[in-house]
């Protein structure tokens, strides 16, 4: 007999499943920028301390995950610091599939949007798109020359999670979760010289990051498990 989860909408057919969820041979294209400081700052919430100039634009394909229908994202991670912790600030956030939207949304305040994503591996070259609302706000690529770049330090994953009010303009939560990757290994890792474009688009202001210098790139096949956060402000 079925027994509804109530902490999933709806109770007879949830969205997503309970957690974990364990991805396996993700493949994630990474391209690392270096931005001004008053930039940079614009994208992090007032609850997150600046922490660097150096940011991470990446588009991913997830081929094979527990429970869930396998979907592409993309987006933009920012060093910040909150109290004595220093991690990465998802400012921004694509995915091409409702189940990962909501999930990424509701369980740990993930900024997620629906876009198109492409991911393409040709000999040599790695390339990432996202297209939302006829922009294309992320368009990266990756030779595989091994070219080294200096990563920075972006996680765990530091996010806001506000939920708004039913009744009245405010919110009912807002909240700081600490996220981290479990069970991380890794397959493969190439490095290369990288390029990295977007298009302003009004409703999702990326390029406001711009003008940037572009570092360098690295191309990941991982696995990794995703779940349950900690809770830091109330």
């Amino acid at each position: 007999m079925f027994e509804p989860e109530y902490t999933i909408l709806p109770d007879y057919a949830p969205l997503y499943p309970q957690l974990p969820f364990h991805y396996k041979n993700y493949r994630k294209l990474s391209v690392y920028c270096r931005g001004e400081r008053a930039a940079i700052e614009r994208f992090l919430p007032k609850q997150f301390e600046y922490a660097g100039d150096v940011f991470e634009i990446f588009v991913l394909t997830n081929p094979e995950i527990s429970g869930l229908t396998p979907y592409s994202e993309g987006g933009i991670v920012i060093p910040c610091k909150y109290r004595d912790i220093q991690g990465g600030y998802m400012a921004y956030e694509y995915v091409d599939t409702d189940e990962s939207l909501c999930a990424g949304r509701e369980i740990w305040g993930y900024p997620k949007k629906l876009a198109d994503v492409t991911f393409e591996e040709n000999e040599g070259k790695v390339q990432g798109r996202l297209v939302r609302k006829g922009k294309t706000i992320i368009d990266i690529s990756v030779d595989l020359d091994d070219t080294q770049v200096d990563q920075p330090n972006l996680f765990p994953r530091l996010i806001v999670k506000r939920i708004p009010k039913a009744d009245v303009y405010g919110v009912d939560v807002d909240q700081v979760i600490l996220n981290e990757f479990e069970n991380v290994v890794i397959h493969s890792r190439e490095t290369g010289s990288a390029q990295a474009n977007w298009e302003y688009s009004s409703f999702d202001p990326l390029a406001e990051l711009g003008p940037v210098e572009v570092l360098g790139g690295v191309f990941v096949v991982a696995d990794y498990t995703l779940n349950y956060g900690k809770v830091l402000t109330r």
